[in-house]
């Protein structure tokens, strides 16, 4: 479950981008039609200022675009980072899940099935207390 979420926010953010780069595309095609439509309509030649002023805007949107694939490559290596994370992770799990079934096999400890962890009493003799070193000396 832990896993499920990251990459479900991850690909949400990649849908939310690439939805939102579509719109504006789509948007500026019925924009683009639009002119198209109205020009040809009305048999008008265009004057420099007009020229000028639709080359602007094909500027603009080619900077939306490039302002969009920016944020979308920057959404790639967040996904990408937050996956190297999850990989850590796993390997840490993995690493915990291993010594705890080697200090199961060895005895040490019984794991019960509801995730209890019980240190066995005939288990501790071989341990002992470390020195004080926090005597009346110091």
């Amino acid at each position: 479950m832990k896993k499920t979420l990251p990459a479900f926010i991850a690909a949400l953010l990649i849908t939310v981008c690439i939805g939102a780069g579509m719109l504006v595309v789509g948007q500026d095609s019925l924009s683009a039609s639009a002119a198209e439509a109205a020009v040809a309509e009305t048999n008008t030649t265009l004057t420099a200022e007009q020229i000028s002023q639709f080359e602007q805007v094909v500027v603009q949107y080619q900077g939306s675009e490039t302002l969009y694939q920016n944020q979308i490559n920057q959404a790639i290596e967040q996904i990408n980072a937050a996956n190297q994370t999850i990989s850590q992770a796993n390997q840490q799990l993995q690493q915990y899940q291993s010594l705890l079934q080697q200090l199961q096999s060895s005895g040490l400890i019984t794991i019960e099935s509801d995730g209890t962890i019980t240190i066995n009493q005939t288990s501790q003799a071989g341990f002992t207390q470390p020195p004080d070193h926090h005597g009346a000396g110091h």
